[in-house]
């Protein structure tokens, strides 16, 4: 990543930059414990690193819903029960 990142502009760019960063963080943080996780968990299947890394992509849009104000761990679930379901097979 050499591309240069501009300052924000205002509070909500910078909001939107900040949120951005700590999703990724978040994500690469989430992969790594998604990939040790099956050695704690008996007969949990492995998961590889594109896997994991897939699967936490989700988990953590799934933790930003549940912390929205309209959210929750309900909304969360929902939100990870319907993810996809509309997508071609």
């Amino acid at each position: 990543m050499d591309e240069q990142v501009d300052h924000p502009s205002n509070t909500r760019e910078f909001m939107a930059m900040w949120n951005s960063v700590t999703a990724e963080h978040m994500i690469h943080k989430l992969t790594g414990v998604l990939q040790e996780l099956p050695a704690r968990v008996p007969d949990a299947p492995r998961l590889d690193q594109a896997q994991a890394a897939a699967l936490s992509a989700l988990i953590v849009r799934a933790f930003q819903v549940a912390a929205s104000p309209e959210g929750g761990v309900h909304t969360a679930v929902q939100f990870i029960a319907e993810y996809g379901a509309d997508a071609p097979a």
